[in-house]
């Protein structure tokens, strides 16, 4: 019985074995991995233009913040046109890459 047991994981495991040695690269990894490498400097381009949109969300917060009475209202108006402007924006941007 203990011989019958053994020779059941051998064989097992030499299947296992051999599914694993008979497995090939995946030549689509090393496509992704290209396009990765071009898609860098594009992806640090988006980065920038999202830091300097945060700088000016940033300044346009601070004015709203500070504002009181109608002004407040002007600023938050301001702070939410900016936002959608800058959305569309990278939507149009992230939409031009993809198209190539």
């Amino acid at each position: 019985m203990k011989t019958k047991t053994a020779l059941a994981f051998a064989i097992a495991a030499a299947f296992q074995s051999a599914m694993l040695l008979a497995q090939e690269p995946n030549e689509m990894q090393g496509m992704n991995q290209q396009k990765h490498h071009e898609l860098m400097p594009i992806h640090a381009k988006i980065l920038e233009m999202q830091k300097a949109q945060d700088a000016e969300i940033g300044i346009l917060l601070s004015e709203m913040n500070s504002a009181t009475g109608e002004k407040r209202i002007d600023a938050i108006v301001a702070v939410l046109n900016k936002l959608v402007e800058q959305r569309t924006a990278m939507h149009a941007e992230m939409a031009g890459h993809l198209d190539k």
